[in-house]
């Protein structure tokens, strides 16, 4: 394949098809620009040569051109000076000069559409670099985008986990301090807990009907 068909197909190409194929679309694209890269730099070398040999063709042109107008000013002196056979050498000289340009001629038209298209496919290969560049950067910030929210997401659900696990770990360490109340309760010997009470000393209640009796001693003083 020439470097002109591969450009063309380069141009031609549909980028995101060729990543959605791809299995690392990053990887993808960088080697799809660097190999664009080095395409650009072989197309402008073959556009730098081809418009260096037109312009050596376009002065062969203007010398033959130049050439042609020359031996016609000869002739015509000729002519002025009634020398026919002079003014006819010119002439031929002239003809074969006017030959040359023409098949010259006919060389830099086609030379010019195929620098023309050179110049058009380095534009459009250079544009293309330039938004793989771009699409390149954007994937990369999605790829990051994504890979942090993942992270995120995948911090969240353990953080989710770990409350989930706090709140069993809660309610069995309730329900086992409820079931050793309840073993302690059982296990209580009631003829120990009346002792604990008489052991306790006066309660609240002694303490009131000790007042009551000293009220009552108090007022039978009085009414003696």
């Amino acid at each position: 394949m020439s470097l002109l068909n591969r450009v063309r197909n380069i141009v031609r190409a549909n980028v995101n098809d060729l990543l959605n194929r791809a299995e690392d679309p990053e990887k993808a694209l960088d080697q799809m620009i660097s190999d664009m890269s080095q395409d650009l730099v072989k197309v402008r070398q073959a556009a730098a040569l081809a418009i260096s040999a037109q312009e050596r063709l376009q002065a062969e042109y203007d010398q033959r051109r130049q050439a042609v107008q020359e031996w016609q000013r000869r002739a015509e002196l000729a002519v002025d000076k009634g020398d026919d056979t002079l003014a006819r050498q010119a002439l031929a000289r002239k003809l074969q000069y006017q030959h040359e340009a023409d098949q010259i001629k006919s060389s830099l038209d086609a030379q010019s559409a195929h620098i023309d298209e050179l110049r058009a496919n380095v534009q459009q290969l250079d544009t293309r670099i330039q938004q793989a560049v771009l699409q390149r950067q954007q994937l990369v910030a999605r790829y990051r985008t994504a890979e942090a929210t993942r992270a995120l997401e995948e911090q969240t659900s353990q953080t989710g986990r770990l409350s989930t696990t706090m709140g069993q770990l809660e309610s069995k360490t309730a329900d086992a301090e409820a079931q050793a109340a309840a073993y302690h309760e059982l296990s209580r010997d009631s003829l120990e807990d009346r002792f604990a009470q008489l052991e306790a000393g006066p309660s609240v209640d002694d303490e009131l009907a000790a007042i009551k009796k000293q009220r009552l001693l108090g007022e039978g003083k009085s009414a003696e």
